[in-house]
């Protein structure tokens, strides 16, 4: 069976989708093929026991620019987290939020890092806040190790509050990651809230794919791509443009292009009676297995039955063999006899997030024998840098048309 289309996309990510969505704007039919039987890719979202599970532990920061762009967040649901986290430490919990607000803030941070050091990162970010994001990337690149010790942050602050957090986004923890890749992500935290939708990440894509106009075509497996013609098992679509918008591992078996290195992460999905209705990020330091702790019923009761919370714990390096000194961990984040954290689920995506190492290349050839590319690893690994992957790629094909 032959078929034709303008513009064939593979792969309904979320860079797939933008790329579908930016040439749509221009006119362009679009079809997007994908394996799956859902869009979103990695965003993927399912249902257990009343209860709405995301297959990784991801967050939406409407701060991001290029959300903002595709118009996905007008009439989204999006709940956000406060800006607070709770870090257990030596049995004890500190609370770290807006001193204004919380007043025991002060005392709490000042347990964890000296002052001298909370000032030079309240003054850190706050330039970041304001700074263009060229002015970001700009310079000798470095690790963020090195880059925290250049900013003058001691190695209490960056044991007991910097690497607990940016373990959880990172999914690393010697913090090799690049030094300018970590400050453009701090610099989207000081301008949006982390959020959820009650339906899930999911959510996002299935409202960015609504926007697109483009023919889906799910559960559809492709074998071969050419820069004319993108074959499944049961067709050949030719086009006059193609773009393959999956991860680089399956960029790299239809092209053979050069793959990434992985950042995995396991996440344990835990039912509990309801717990913080703050919503509050909680940390261990006593037992840094679980990156945190996050209760998403808190901000979207929607995700749970009436009267439970649904708490996520995700980890860079435990599996299921862990499910029982992780159950324990809950329990004393949120005061709970172990016997009320009931596990819901487990999630493991070993591609979570390729590695970006210094010094960042943010901008990476996308034509390979005619063949245009998009995805988060031609660009950062973010929901910003796929849907940016996506633009881009979508102006490549414009050009070549």
């Amino acid at each position: 069976m032959v078929d034709s289309a303008p513009v064939v996309v593979v792969g309904a990510g979320l860079a797939g989708l933008r790329c579908a969505q930016v040439l749509g704007d221009h006119g362009v039919e679009v079809v997007v093929l994908e394996r799956a039987d859902h869009v979103g890719g990695r965003l993927h979202s399912f249902s257990v026991d009343g209860y709405r599970i995301d297959q990784g532990f991801q967050l939406v920061n409407p701060a991001y620019p290029e959300i903002v762009a595709t118009g996905a967040l007008t009439g989204f649901d999006l709940r956000p987290f406060p800006r607070a986290v709770v870090v257990r430490r030596d049995g004890r919990s500190l609370v770290l939020a807006d001193p204004l607000r919380h007043p025991g803030a002060v005392v709490a941070a000042t347990r964890l890092a000296p002052p001298a050091s909370w000032a030079r990162l309240a003054l850190g970010l706050a330039r970041l806040r304001v700074a263009p994001a060229r002015r970001v990337v700009a310079g000798l690149d470095t690790t963020t190790a090195e880059g925290l010790r250049r900013a003058g942050l001691d190695d209490r602050m960056v044991a007991n509050v910097v690497r607990p957090f940016l373990r959880g986004v990172l999914l690393e923890d010697p913090l090799d990651t690049s030094w300018a890749f970590t400050r453009l992500l701090a610099k989207s935290f000081t301008r949006g809230r982390p959020s959820t939708h009650p339906e899930g990440i999911e959510a996002l894509a299935r409202a960015l794919a609504a926007r697109s106009g483009a023919e889906l075509r799910l559960g559809t497996r492709v074998t071969g791509v050419s820069a004319r013609a993108v074959t499944t098992e049961d067709a050949t679509v030719a086009a006059r443009a193609v773009v393959v918008a999956t991860d680089a591992h399956d960029a790299s078996a239809l092209l053979g292009t050069s793959g990434v290195n992985w950042r995995r992460q396991f996440t344990w999905w835990w039912s509990t009676p309801r717990v913080d209705a703050p919503g509050r990020l909680r940390l261990d330091l006593d037992d840094p297995l679980t990156t945190s702790a996050l209760d998403f019923a808190a901000v979207a009761p929607e995700r749970a039955p009436r009267g439970r919370s649904l708490v996520a714990s995700p980890s860079i390096e435990g599996t299921a063999a862990d499910t029982g000194r992780v159950r324990e961990r809950v329990a004393r984040l949120y005061g709970l006899a172990s016997a009320d954290v009931e596990l819901v689920t487990t999630t493991e995506v070993a591609r979570a997030l390729p590695r970006v190492g210094p010094p960042l290349v943010s901008v990476r050839p996308n034509v390979v024998d005619g063949v245009v590319l998009a995805g988060d690893h031609l660009t950062t690994s973010s929901i910003q840098g796929a849907l940016v992957s996506g633009r881009r790629a979508a102006a490549t094909v414009l050009a070549q048309l």
